[in-house]
């Protein structure tokens, strides 16, 4: 699928401005800019605020053994279901690594983003 956007004023400029600077044609530039938007926005939302939540509270009533069988199935399927996100994140940040020529770890410090620690 082809998709014409037409930019106006200040920010054609900057982007022709950028995309001769990096050697490359203005359309490559900016599809390679929504491509990096994109991933970005998929890697900072991979885990809903809301989901987080009720998933350590689940996990803090697993640990305490108040949990109930049925807060047992949700607590399952939130931690399937986050599995899945987490793997979708790390394609993506890979991805982003990709773009940016750079090592996973270090775009990683660059976002901000910490591994979690094996226990």
């Amino acid at each position: 699928m082809e998709t014409t956007i037409r930019l106006n004023g200040k920010l054609a400029d900057l982007l022709g401005s950028d995309a001769q600077r990096e050697g490359v044609p203005v359309d490559v530039l900016a599809a390679r800019r929504l491509e990096e938007n994109v991933l970005l926005w998929r890697i900072r939302t991979a885990a809903p605020e809301d989901e987080t939540r009720e998933l350590h509270r689940l996990l803090r009533r697993q640990k305490s053994g108040t949990l109930t069988a049925k807060e047992r199935e949700q607590l399952l399927a939130l931690i399937d279901s986050r599995e899945l996100l987490t793997a979708q994140r790390l394609e993506d940040l890979g991805a982003l690594a990709r773009l940016r020529g750079l090592p996973v770890r270090e775009l990683m410090n660059q976002l901000g983003i910490r591994p979690i620690p094996a226990s």
